[in-house]
């Protein structure tokens, strides 16, 4: 964080470059956020130190072009420092999870899912507040999906809310209409805020409330939507279809399970680091995401469980997994828990069975 109306101290700019060259390296994310204005004056330390001047410019100059990047990094217009620094977080929270490493792997199979719901969601029309759904099994990828989609069309709105949790939505909103500035106002509370403030200031409006397990719940977050402006969006998630629809969603997507091809290419990365997997392996994996069920939650755990582990290791792990009627999150769960000495115990055996399983399928 930077700002021009302080001048820059060595050590910051002697750090300054350290950063930097971590950030060209691919192992540190640099979002530069200014205070005021976008350029960043350093001339008068760069005169009194003219031999460090060259490598601080080059820094500066750096900083100022991943700035440009980052739509949050000048202060908008009209917006208070309070209000600001609570978009830069949320921003911020955005790019991090749309660019972990482990965000990455779970593109597998998003294109195909997002472009069908961005037909259901319709941005370019501005003339009402569209609500469509998400829904499918547990595990499948709803939650997922809609946090790629919030990352990716957060900024055509005013005000954007992911709930993670619904429960007793009306009473938590409600607390806070007609309070145009609360005197004290908790994280925790941040987003019923922002959903009140977003109704009272007739703003475009982005929600996505996940887990939503009620027919009243749903209606009731249809109808208190119906205040924001013209084209706002609405995404509610759940495992029931029919709850949806009878709450009044018209637009409806399932997510379904992956395909093979799809499951293998998430598991591998989340095992193997790498799309498929290697030739010794393919068989212990192929059979991996058929216990999974192809649910990506699933072959993520999985695959994060055995990932650097040796073929004994899989063999017995995928043994307990089949024991276990296999396909069912919750069983995956349980086999990453360690268990001790007595669940080495168990696996010891398993492994010299399930060997000879595979020996006898492959001989015939």
């Amino acid at each position: 964080m930077t700002s021009e109306t302080k001048p820059f101290s060595i050590g910051f700019l002697e750090e300054l470059i350290v950063i930097l060259e971590f950030q060209q390296r691919g192992s540190l994310m640099v979002i530069p956020i200014f205070l005021t204005g976008s350029s960043v004056n350093a001339d008068e330390i760069c005169r009194q130190y003219p031999d460090m001047a060259p490598s601080w410019i080059t820094a500066l100059t750096k900083l100022t072009n991943i700035a440009a990047e980052y739509p949050f990094s000048q202060n908008p217009a009209g917006m208070d420092l309070f209000e600001w620094f609570n978009k830069i977080a949320h921003d911020i929270s955005l790019v991090s999870l749309y660019s972990t490493p482990n965000g990455l792997v779970g593109l597998v199979a998003m294109d195909r899912h997002m472009k069908v719901v961005y037909d259901l969601l319709d941005l370019e029309v501005d003339k009402e507040v569209r609500t469509i759904s998400i829904w499918g099994s547990g595990g499948v990828g709803k939650t997922t999906l809609a946090r790629y989609i919030y990352a990716e069309i957060f900024v055509k709105f005013q005000t954007c809310v992911f709930l993670d949790c619904v429960e007793n939505i009306e009473d938590k909103v409600l607390n806070f209409e007609g309070e145009e500035d609360p005197t004290v106002v908790t994280c925790s509370d941040h987003d019923w805020l922002e959903i009140a403030k977003a109704r009272r200031k007739h703003r475009k409006v982005l929600l996505i409330a996940d887990d939503v397990n009620g027919i009243e719940q749903g209606k009731w977050i249809i109808e208190y939507a119906n205040w924001f402006a013209p084209g706002s969006r609405v995404i509610l998630i759940s495992q029931n279809k029919d709850l949806l629809v009878d709450a009044g969603v018209k637009h409806v997507y399932e997510v379904r399970s992956l395909r093979y091809d799809e499951a293998l290419q998430l598991f591998s990365q989340f095992a193997f680091k790498q799309s498929y997997p290697p030739s010794d392996f393919e068989q212990l994996a192929v059979r991996a995401v058929h216990l999974a069920g192809f649910l990506p939650l699933a072959l993520r755990l999985l695959g994060s469980f055995l990932a650097g582990k040796g073929r004994e290791n899989w063999v017995a792990a995928l043994f307990k997994l089949k024991a276990k009627l296999g396909g069912n999150i919750m069983e995956v769960w349980k086999l990453m828990e360690p268990s001790g000495d007595r669940g080495q115990e168990e696996w010891e055996p398993a492994a010299d069975i399930m060997e000879g399983n595979e020996s006898s399928e492959d001989e015939t």
